[in-house]
């Protein structure tokens, strides 16, 4: 079966420094640091390649976000702008810029502290996990931990940034461009296989009269 390289996706990634407040205005019980990212296939299916949670001194966090930022060059960053945490989310930016030149595109985020954390990853990351479109490595026992005790786990840090990651770092595409890009990668896909070219043709005619009647 053919694999898709993680450079051929869309990769974001999303820090949480984990020193802001609830919905509520008290401080984050057992928060921790926290690093995602995600990338984002032509059929919008999230894999994620890399997750850590915990704590660090704010010169070591801020070292772990330039690495990530090295290693996976994720088209956007976003930083958790809460709070003091934007004066951080600045300093590391232009630490950035310095490092990897005026291209990176690290963002402040600012989530919506009159929404509890629970009702946000309920509505924005729990359809796409009951859809099957959230793919994790079997390494990554914490987060399968979070989203199976999700509401009442000791911790959701983890969860919290995957959907920060879906739905506050990566724009949203267009639906007409999403159609065309999952006909090029199907189209991609067939070829692959070693389909011969007129099948091809014939299981893309199909695959459009499919894409037309979920229109309809």
């Amino acid at each position: 079966m053919p694999t898709i390289k993680l450079t051929d996706m869309e990769r974001y990634a999303f820090a949480d420094l984990a020193a802001g407040k609830d919905a509520r205005g008290s401080k984050k019980r057992n928060a921790r640091q926290c690093i995602v990212l995600g990338a984002r296939d032509w059929l919008d299916r999230w894999f994620f390649p890399y997750i850590w949670a915990g704590r660090l001194t704010t010169s070591q966090f801020k070292e772990k976000i330039l690495s990530v930022q090295e290693k996976y060059e994720p088209r956007r960053f976003g930083l958790e702008a809460n709070g003091m945490q934007v004066l951080f989310g600045n300093l590391v930016r232009e630490e950035a810029i310095d490092k990897f030149g005026n291209g990176i595109k690290m963002l402040p985020i600012y989530q919506p502290t009159s929404v509890e954390k629970n009702y946000r990853i309920r509505t924005g990351f729990e359809p796409p996990l009951l859809q099957g479109r959230i793919f994790l490595r079997e390494s990554e026992v914490e987060a399968r931990s979070e989203i199976q005790g999700f509401p009442t786990a000791q911790t959701k840090d983890i969860i919290d940034a995957m959907e920060t990651v879906i739905n506050r770092v990566a724009p949203k595409r267009p639906i007409n461009t999403q159609k065309s890009r999952e006909e090029v990668e199907y189209a991609r896909y067939l070829r692959a296989t070693g389909m011969p070219g007129y099948l091809i043709k014939q299981e893309m005619q199909k695959f459009k009269q499919k894409r037309m009647q979920t229109v309809h």
